[in-house]
């Protein structure tokens, strides 16, 4: 059997629903591209969060070992590659005072106090360092109690750059933003679900004398659900490229170079409308298959 004309004919019936029906359609468009458009900000905004919580945890994942004046090369090196070896350690650098002076220099804006202090016989106080950069962030307090007792580090109070308070708050932030964010597109997603199912129960109620003949006269419950169904999906699909250009048009006016607003990829973006476009599908789908079905009363 040939599924063409049947295809044919479930298409052109849920366009003419739609024309016939334009008030309802309107609304159920306006009202979903409003909840997919709420749903696609909530996602780039936890999308450019969750990236800035990542690039801190990072940099927070960089463990600095302030070396004494007086331990000499062979040592720093010795002690480099007994912690550079270690399976948590994805790479170790050394950084000599002139190059810690330049890091001060440019990220807190103390060259001016530097040159001060090396003018003025003091010299440059800031000391050599063994940067580890480590897989994992949970590894940072394991190595700052591994080497923090060492003879070699600087007999100062902070002989290591960790920070116990930063790491905890990191993932507290990144859960919270990720947990947020799921919880925002999933109420959105259930409010489309709900107004789409309304949407499309007024439509059967208005055509109820239609679908009563249709029934009366041998068709089933499927050849009157599916042009409804199908329906649901033009209006879904409909209501998220509607969003989808609302989203990328204020990306590109408030974007600049090769990204859009908030540092968004141009990958990521299409990969927001590409998912917009399915959910949208998916929500007019379920949601029309929930209506009719309530309205047979099957």
């Amino acid at each position: 059997m040939n599924p063409i004309p049947a295809l044919k004919f479930v298409g052109r019936v849920a366009l003419q629903n739609i024309l016939r029906n334009r008030g309802i359609a309107l609304a159920s468009v306006l009202t979903i591209t409003l909840t997919l458009l709420g749903a696609g900000v909530a996602v780039v905004v936890v999308h450019a969060l969750d990236g800035v919580l990542h690039t801190e945890e990072s940099q927070a994942s960089v463990l600095k070992v302030f070396m004494a004046d007086h331990v000499g090369f062979a040592s720093e090196v010795n002690l480099e590659q007994t912690l550079g070896h270690q399976a948590a350690v994805a790479k170790a650098t050394f950084e000599n005072k002139d190059q810690a002076a330049q890091q001060a220099g440019s990220s807190l804006g103390l060259t001016q106090a530097i040159n001060l202090l090396e003018k003025s016989g003091a010299g440059n106080p800031l000391p050599a360092s063994l940067n580890f950069h480590l897989r994992n962030i949970k590894a940072v307090s394991e190595l700052n109690r591994e080497v923090r007792t060492s003879a070699l580090l600087d007999s100062g109070p902070h002989p290591t750059d960790y920070n116990a308070d930063v790491i905890p708050r990191l993932e507290r932030y990144i859960f919270v933003a990720q947990l947020g964010g799921g919880l925002v597109v999933g109420v959105v997603g259930a409010v489309a679900l709900v107004i789409i199912t309304i949407s499309v129960r007024t439509a059967a109620y208005v055509r109820r004398q239609e679908i009563e003949i249709m029934k009366l006269v041998g068709a089933t419950d499927w050849f009157v659900r599916w042009p409804f169904v199908v329906e649901g999906v033009i209006v879904g699909v409909i209501s998220a490229l509607v969003a989808s250009v609302i989203l990328l048009g204020v990306g590109v006016g408030f974007g600049g170079g090769h990204s859009l607003a908030l540092g968004v990829g141009v990958r990521f973006a299409a990969l927001i409308v590409l998912c917009l476009i399915v959910a949208g599908g998916a929500l007019g789908s379920v949601g029309s298959f929930v209506g009719v079905r309530r309205s047979l009363g099957t």
